[in-house]
């Protein structure tokens, strides 16, 4: 949900400098690329036939620096 949120937050900012500086025909241009490229995005993650959960369970765990961490000589 946070990248969603970024991307959307970058985008309105693309599309609003480009408006400002570039005219209303690249704020427009940039409009349609983002929403074609949201559409790919929103159908390749429905098309995956994974949960978000899953997604979640199957990354690897993380190793921690420190005490007991890959570096620690004790180890």
């Amino acid at each position: 949900m946070t990248a969603i949120i970024l991307v959307g937050v970058a985008a309105a900012a693309i599309i609003g400098m480009s408006i400002v500086f570039g005219g209303p025909l690249v704020g427009a241009i940039l409009a349609v690329v983002l929403i074609v490229g949201g559409i790919v995005w929103f159908l390749a993650a429905g098309g995956s036939g994974r949960t978000a959960g899953e997604v979640a369970r199957e990354a690897p765990d993380q190793e921690f620096l420190g005490p007991g961490g890959p570096d620690d000589p004790e180890r």
